[in-house]
């Protein structure tokens, strides 16, 4: 014999042999199973059945209260509703003879299971005390009783997040995938369930989106006020933590009036060199990518390598729709380095980024000590007095295509010729690229990188620059490096084989040149 109350009330098993209770009957027995082994009094039994106890509510629930205890004597010898005291009651049945007790005793279980590094042995146990719950208590539908049922509802909440805990700690955390993603994407702000969720997409070999799932908790959270929780930024550090000990990195917050960047120590070999993703790829996706490891790798070797992603992009704030992009990505650098306590660093810049290197260096030449700049450009469209890059027509529907996958484009043939036979760095470059920011912002940094123009910068920047380009690059014409190189006080070109605009594919000569540079300085 068993008392459900988990969803409908009532007395099941095979000596369960009387009429079925009705509802307020069943109600009473789910109150007394709930607050077993506590005794209720007939005033509060009254209270939680009606929001206005009616004359005879007194004598109505002894009548109810005799029907519950006629169930539950014929179902089982000794089970009975105890009087407590004049006028309380409560339910005398073993735990273990009701589904509230059965779960609490597997979730007791469970917990003594995953404390002895049995997580999956644990998972099975949630798993049954899962189907015990089979709905939500009948609890009367009143305002008195309204903290009751809410109470249960967070209890069922646990239950699931223990459950689903258990299995992304254990040998299949894959299976927690999909009703984490439907739980989360149904309740943002419930972090544990994200934390599990980022675990389990850590440990399913999934490192980036565990990253894009804690800052979609981050952001879900900031919305109302809340800082995330030591556990999620824990399981934030397990994911890049999943990379090669020479990349170990723990994302950190360079926090300011309007805003906070995202930002992580790749090494700690050497000076400090800042690494400006390109376009929008992020730190995980950076780290998520074998070729982007292996090349940053190299760098780490010979500096202390750090990596940030751009307001608006990744791990960061979104951008101020108030100020220019370019200004805050600028600003990004100099936060980050504040944060560091870093007086002065090298700065590492690739394609589009090379923007943002350039700004900065004319603004504080004071905390550069050198530039490197790999397929960059003072501007990325031609003019009758800069006759290199595309059309102003082409770019704006380079724009378009790039942005909006159902355009079409090859964009991995665009950035990464070398590249574009390679199914798993295609894999790899399409999921980074929708993950790494909304259409919006992707609109944004694609205007910026194509509409704007340095070339009255360049002789603000007084840092030693050692301008790269591939020969048969693509997609950066190599006319933007010979201005770079004539119009930066003091910069050298290296050219070097290879056709991809992308520093970290392609032919490694591009980063042992820049190595060289860095070590020689």
């Amino acid at each position: 014999m068993i008392v459900r109350v988990l969803g409908t009330a009532g007395v099941h098993g095979p000596g369960a042999t009387g009429p079925r209770l009705e509802r307020k009957a069943r109600e009473v027995l789910a109150i007394l199973t709930v607050r077993a082994p506590a005794a209720v009094g007939l005033d509060e039994l009254a209270r939680l059945l009606w929001d206005d106890p009616p004359p005879s509510a007194v004598k109505t629930l002894r009548a109810h209260l005799s029907r519950v205890r006629a169930a539950l004597q014929g179902a089982a010898p000794g089970a009975d509703v105890e009087r407590v005291g004049r006028d309380a009651y409560r339910l005398a049945l073993d735990p273990d003879r009701t589904d509230i007790g059965r779960v609490a005793a597997a979730r007791a279980r469970a917990r003594r299971l995953l404390d002895g590094g049995r997580p999956d042995d644990a998972a099975a146990v949630l798993a049954e005390a899962r189907e015990l719950w089979r709905g939500e208590p009948e609890l009367p539908d009143t305002v008195a009783a309204a903290a009751l049922r809410q109470g249960w509802w967070h209890e069922r909440r646990l239950l699931v997040q223990e459950h689903l805990g258990c299995v992304a700690a254990g040998r299949n955390p894959g299976a927690a995938l999909r009703e984490l993603e439907q739980l989360t994407t149904a309740d943002p702000l419930d972090e544990p369930l994200w934390v599990h969720y980022a675990r389990a997409l850590h440990r399913s070999g999934r490192p980036a989106e565990a990253l894009r799932a804690v800052a979609t908790a981050r952001a879900a959270l900031a919305e109302v006020g809340l800082d995330p929780s030591a556990a999620l930024q824990k399981a934030q550090a397990e994911a890049l933590h999943a990379d090669p000990p020479a990349l170990a990195a723990t994302v950190r917050y360079a926090a300011g009036d309007d805003g906070a960047t995202a930002y992580a120590r790749l090494s700690r070999t050497g000076r400090d060199l800042i690494v400006l993703n390109p376009a929008m790829l992020t730190i995980d996706g950076l780290l998520d990518g074998a070729h982007a490891r292996r090349s940053l790798g190299a760098l780490a070797e010979v500096a202390a390598v750090v990596c940030l992603d751009r307001r608006g992009i990744g791990l960061s704030d979104p951008l101020d729709p108030g100020r220019a992009p370019l200004e805050q990505w600028a600003d990004d650098v100099r936060r980050v380095l504040d944060d560091l306590g870093v007086d002065r660093a090298d700065l590492f810049a690739n394609f589009d980024t090379g923007l943002v290197a350039i700004e900065f260096a004319a603004r504080h030449p004071e905390r550069v000590r050198s530039l490197v700049l790999a397929q960059c450009y003072p501007r990325y469209t031609r003019s009758p007095d800069y006759p290199f890059g595309l059309d102003p027509g082409t770019t704006q529907s380079l724009i378009r295509e790039t942005v909006d996958p159902a355009q079409g484009l090859d964009s991995v043939a665009q950035a990464a010729p070398s590249m574009a036979g390679d199914e798993e760095f295609r894999r790899w470059w399409n999921r980074i690229g929708r993950r790494a920011a909304a259409p919006t912002v992707a609109t944004a940094v694609r205007t910026v990188a194509t509409g704007t123009d340095l070339r009255h910068r360049l002789p603000a920047v007084s840092a030693p620059t050692l301008v790269l380009h591939r020969r048969n690059c693509l997609n950066v014409d190599v006319g933007h490096a010979s201005y770079l190189t004539h119009h930066l006080p003091d910069a050298r070109l290296q050219t070097t084989a290879g056709t991809d605009a992308l520093w970290f594919t392609d032919s490694p000569e591009l980063v042992q040149r820049a190595v060289a540079f860095l070590t020689a300085r």
